[in-house]
């Protein structure tokens, strides 16, 4: 409530009847002027050296710290001093032609000489833009150009004339920006013409310049100039606590006003000894003023509650600034953030920079009309607020030049802070753009790349530079943007390469993915097949070793059955031998018979009664005859039994063999052979033999599928085993049963 309260301090005081005969005797952040040298404490008695040195060499620097009031010192102590006559020598008749170098330091000085021709003022826009051409023109003509001015000036009458420049360290920034932009040296010039000036015999000029004397090293480039500060300079003495309790208390008694000395003393302790202080304490307490001539009781004091009110020292010129701010609308924000940008500058060891510039030139930079400009401009000049210059008196034009009223705004406002740290960040972008296009351009650098570009495009669509606000840092504004809109487009096409052959890679890498993916199944696939494959292998290799077994095992059977079948074979041969012999013996016994018979006959008497012994002896032939046939066939059959065991020997002794022959057609063959030749020689009675069809197995197994050939030897290797072991035992009971019968025939022919 209380900054609403001050916004217009000044105007209501000037409402108030009661007080209208005070004023405000204290100018805020600006400089004292001439006129108000009255108000000017604290100095006294300062102002004589620096007008000795001056007389002595024409010229004298006003050197000091930011804020220690150089201009203040320099208006109302060393100006009045001249008009007073107090240079006994040079007279009281002084020309004051006041100026400030500026962006152009020439055309500045020329637009100062002119203001004292009677006749300027009334010209028309047009004709004092061609007045200021030609003085321009003559002063750029020769170093001897300011003297010819004057000398034509004054050509009617003796006058004394003395230049100001004040903030004279602006012409360093000025000649910085002219080495990068053109092959002129604009500032040597205007030095040159300071000092011819100051030498010339033709005319009296006097000259002096304020200068903060951080730039005193700066001065060295200019060689005659650096004479000139070392011959003749004034540094400005820092204020003692007492001078500066005559600068609060003097204004105010000359205001009609009284102040508290608890609030003095506040004000003291606050200030400090910090020299910048100065411009601040000022504005604090024409803040404090004018919020006391509007709320102040009855034959009230200035006091703390005044002060406070305001924000103290440390706040009243940010929070007074941040009031004019706020009394803006969005877009007329926006064009006070421009312009302030423009006014300022960071300088070397990031000391701010006041940078003065035209009415124009600032609708330029914003981009808006030069009436959108002026009314915010007048938002930070009205009475009471000062923050920029000129002073609200003086009319604004297209040509009117702009500046902050002192370089502690940019310490103390918060907002500002932040602007200009903002500008000094895009100015430095823009910069390095600018050189590095220009090293582009000369071959000697290539196209921007991330992250630089990806900056460079931030600050680009966040600042949005213009051909004006770039050409106060580098001309060449249209080649730094082409080149980033090249840098741009470059990347933007390797950008879209790139994400072609990204999404190429991708589908390669999916597509390999796939294929390792489907190689790992059929991998996996076969793994499990030879697993499962290895396991039947092992199972047929058991299953091989055990048919090995089986096959020794049948092997060693008929081994022993073969020797079974030769014994056989010789029982056979004997009992064939034996059934011969009692066939002999049989035939024998037939014809012993039928000479019986005969002699029966002969002797049928004797035959007669042997009749029965004869028949029964004949019935008894006959049955050792039918014995001896049935011995006949039975050795037949085993001379046949004998003969297909040995064949069947043979067979099932090929069969053996051919398991071992390697060769699989070979094998074949003779497991083929041994088969047909067991099949044609087999017993009737023997329907199987596991040799014969062991080896019949392994003949085929190469030729055969694996499976049903297996299923088919299983069962034939059981029922050959089934009719081997049958065969046998007939063969052995018909053995058995021969061997009876001989021995009954043998029984029989003893008998």
């Amino acid at each position: 409530m209380a900054n609403k309260k001050i916004q217009h301090e000044e105007e209501v005081a000037l409402l108030d009847g009661d007080i209208a005969e005070l004023f405000n005797p204290f100018p805020g952040l600006r400089p004292f002027g001439v006129e108000e040298s009255y108000l000017f404490f604290g100095r006294e008695g300062q102002s004589d050296e620096a007008l000795i040195k001056l007389a002595n060499r024409r010229f004298v620097a006003i050197l000091g710290a930011s804020g220690s009031g150089k201009s203040s010192f320099m208006y109302c102590g060393l100006i009045p001093s001249l008009q007073g006559g107090m240079m006994t020598q040079a007279g009281s008749n002084w020309q004051t032609m006041i100026s400030r170098p500026g962006a152009g330091p020439i055309d500045n000085l020329a637009e100062a000489i002119l203001k004292y021709k009677n006749d300027y003022h009334f010209l028309s826009q047009e004709d004092q833009l061609i007045e200021r051409t030609i003085v321009s023109t003559v002063l750029r003509s020769s170093s001897l150009g300011l003297v010819e001015v004057l000398k034509q000036l004054n050509k009617d009458e003796k006058v004394n004339t003395l230049i100001v420049i004040d903030q004279f360290e602006e012409l360093f920034r000025f000649s910085k920006l002219e080495s990068k932009s053109s092959d002129r040296n604009e500032s040597a010039a205007f030095v040159n013409l300071l000092i011819e000036a100051v030498e010339s015999t033709e005319i009296a000029v006097y000259v002096t310049i304020t200068m903060r004397s951080d730039f005193i090293g700066e001065c060295a480039k200019y060689l005659d100039l650096t004479q000139l500060i070392n011959d003749s300079h004034y540094l400005i003495p820092q204020m003692v606590r007492d001078q500066k309790r005559m600068a609060i208390e003097g204004p105010v008694a000359v205001g009609g006003g009284k102040i508290a000395p608890r609030l003095t003393q506040q004000l003291l302790n606050d200030a400090g000894d910090n020299p910048d202080q100065l411009p601040i304490l000022q504005h604090a307490l024409m803040r404090t003023w004018g919020y006391w001539v509007s709320y102040r009781k009855e034959d009230q004091p200035i006091d703390l509650e005044h002060y406070n009110a305001i924000g103290g020292l440390h706040q009243a010129l940010s929070q007074h600034a941040n009031e004019a701010y706020d009394l803006l609308n969005k877009r007329e924000r926006q064009i006070a953030e421009a312009m302030f940008k423009a006014l300022t500058e960071k300088g070397a060891e990031n000391t701010g920079i006041r940078r003065p510039t035209k009415l124009s030139t600032l609708a330029s930079i914003s981009g808006v009309s030069e009436d959108d400009v002026e009314k915010v401009v007048n938002r930070f000049r009205e009475p009471g607020r000062s923050l920029l210059m000129p002073p609200i008196g003086v009319p604004l034009s297209s040509d009117t030049v702009i500046d902050i009223s002192h370089e502690s705004l940019m310490r103390i406002w918060d907002r500002l802070k932040q602007w200009l740290e903002e500008e000094s960040k895009s100015a430095e972008m823009y910069l390095k753009i600018s050189e590095a296009a220009k090293r582009f351009q000369e071959g000697k650098a290539s196209l921007w790349q991330m992250p630089d570009l990806q900056l460079a495009l931030n600050w680009r669509a966040s600042s949005r530079p213009t051909i004006v606000w770039a050409t106060r840092y580098d001309e060449a504004f249209e080649r730094a943007m082409v080149f980033l809109e090249t840098s741009e487009r470059a990347y933007q096409t390797e950008q879209r390469n790139k994400e072609y052959l990204q999404k190429r890679k991708v589908r390669v890498m999916r597509i390999t993915a796939l294929v390792l993916a489907l190689f790992t199944m059929v991998s996996l696939f076969l793994m499990l097949l030879a697993y499962q494959q290895t396991s039947l292998a092992e199972e047929k290799t058991k299953e091989a070793n055990q048919s090995a077994d089986l096959a020794e095992d049948s092997a060693e059977k008929a081994r022993t059955e073969e020797g079974k079948a030769l014994l056989s074979a010789e029982e056979a041969r004997a009992a064939l031998v034996q059934a011969e012999a009692e066939r002999k013996i049989a035939e024998e016994a037939t014809k012993i018979a039928e000479e019986e018979r005969k002699s029966a006959v002969a002797a049928r008497y004797e035959a007669e009664n042997q009749r029965n012994q004869a028949d029964s002896a004949k019935t008894e032939a006959v049955a050792q005859r039918d014995n001896a046939q049935e011995q006949e066939r039975l050795a037949q059959d085993a001379r046949k039994t004998t003969e297909s065991l040995r064949y069947q020997s043979i067979a099932q002794s090929m069969a053996l063999k051919a398991k071992d022959v390697p060769d699989e057609q070979l094998r074949g063959v003779i497991a083929k052979q041994a088969f047909d030749f067991f099949m044609a020689y087999k017993d009737p009675n023997t329907q199987y033999n596991g040799d014969i069809y062991a080896g019949a197995y392994y003949g085929v197994k190469g030729l055969l599928a694996l499976d049903e050939y297996q299923k088919n030897m299983a069962v034939g290797k059981d029922e050959a085993t089934l009719t081997s072991d049958s065969a046998f035992n007939q063969y052995h009971g018909h053995t058995q049963e021969g061997l009876a019968g001989r021995e009954v025939v043998n029984v029989r022919s003893v008998t």
